[in-house]
């Protein structure tokens, strides 16, 4: 029982994965059928795959052997691999689809997550429940196995819509394996335990800034201007006092999805929520992670991120935010051209001198 409730756990935790990159998908989400789809047939595909090398090193007498670490080192890049053309051989599904940097990384994460799920059955199954790793396998592999793959997914990107990214490919396939490895030797070992923490935390940010940076680069990506100027006629609807000069009279609102925005008709001013504001700085400003954290807005000691967000003014108690359009929309302007400059100053960028 014990079993199949780390089993439901482990789902639990990819859904979330799957669900959180999906959200970094802000200008065309992809379709959730084509999503699952993707994640049971590249998940089958690549666990056969993986197998298939499995068996092929074990009759060359390679194997993982307990009690030598480094022994784990090839299993990344064998597991790296088999997602990796599993995604290949779900090109019939998502070929249509593939048309802004952010598809890469979907869809492999869609193919990690089926693969995990696979894992986590046969390794709960195989496992006795008195081992302490059992748990924590479980629990964070599946995001550890997203995580790993994006790289490759926006390398894939890269290869098959344009001429000459293969070594892309090639390279970011070595990066994940390394990283890949490293969380293996670091996870199957108790002892070694503070290291998967590491690896955890530079996982997440390099899957972040990979997210920032594909969403900066979207062909159908526009800007906060470009979409309140698309409601010629908003509908007007109570809205929430401005912070600028305390007008509380129903304003024009913008809506979609989880942005809703109020313009002060007195002032000029733009009113929103806080969530609101952070889904601003998602859609428009292409930055992800933990805002709550980055955006300060203390006095005098302001965060770094809440720094670069000019016009943009705060009330705590309320939970509201207010701003100049034109101000805070060249924020988030320089806030895409520093993703983008950031990340393509990164070692490990080897796309920085493509299209």
């Amino acid at each position: 029982m014990l079993k199949l409730i780390l089993i439901a756990l482990s789902f639990f935790f990819g859904l979330l994965s799957i669900r959180k990159v999906r959200s970094y998908d802000v200008h065309e989400a992809e379709p959730f059928w084509k999503m699952a789809a993707v994640t049971v047939w590249g998940g089958m595909v690549s666990v056969v795959i993986s197998l298939f090398l499995y068996n092929i090193l074990h009759s060359q007498g390679v194997s993982v052997q307990d009690g030598v670490p480094f022994s784990y080192f090839f299993v990344g890049f064998i597991e790296e691999f088999g997602k990796l053309l599993a995604l290949f051989l779900c090109w019939p599904i998502i070929k249509n689809e593939m048309d802004e940097p952010t598809d890469g990384p979907i869809y492999i994460a869609c193919v990690a997550l089926g693969f995990s799920l696979i894992e986590n059955y046969f390794y709960a199954a195989a496992t006795p429940l008195s081992s302490p790793l059992i748990a924590i396998r479980l629990v964070i592999c599946t995001p550890m196995h997203v995580a790993f793959s994006m790289i490759m997914g926006l390398a894939f990107y890269w290869a098959v819509k344009f001429e000459g990214g293969w070594g892309i490919l090639l390279g970011a396939f070595l990066a994940a394996g390394i990283y890949h490895a490293l969380y293996n030797i670091f996870v199957s070992y108790w002892y070694l335990l503070p290291g998967v923490y590491l690896v955890l935390r530079g996982a997440y940010r390099w899957m972040h800034q990979l997210l920032g940076y594909t969403t900066a680069q979207s062909p159908y990506r526009i800007t906060l201007a470009d979409f309140i100027s698309g409601f010629p006629s908003p509908e007007v609807q109570p809205g929430v006092q401005c912070l600028d000069c305390g007008d509380a009279a129903p304003k024009p609102t913008y809506e979609k999805g989880q942005i809703r925005l109020h313009q002060c008709e007195a002032c000029g001013a733009y009113v929103c929520s806080v969530k609101t504001l952070h889904q601003l700085i998602h859609h428009y400003g292409s930055v992800f992670g933990n805002l709550k954290k980055e955006i300060g807005f203390k006095a005098g000691r302001p965060k770094k991120l809440a720094a670069k967000l000019k016009g943009v003014r705060l009330n705590k108690k309320r939970k509201i935010v207010s701003f100049n359009l034109k101000t805070f929309n060249n924020a988030l302007e320089e806030l895409n051209r520093d993703v983008i400059r950031r990340t393509e100053k990164k070692w490990w960028c080897l796309w920085r001198c493509q299209p």
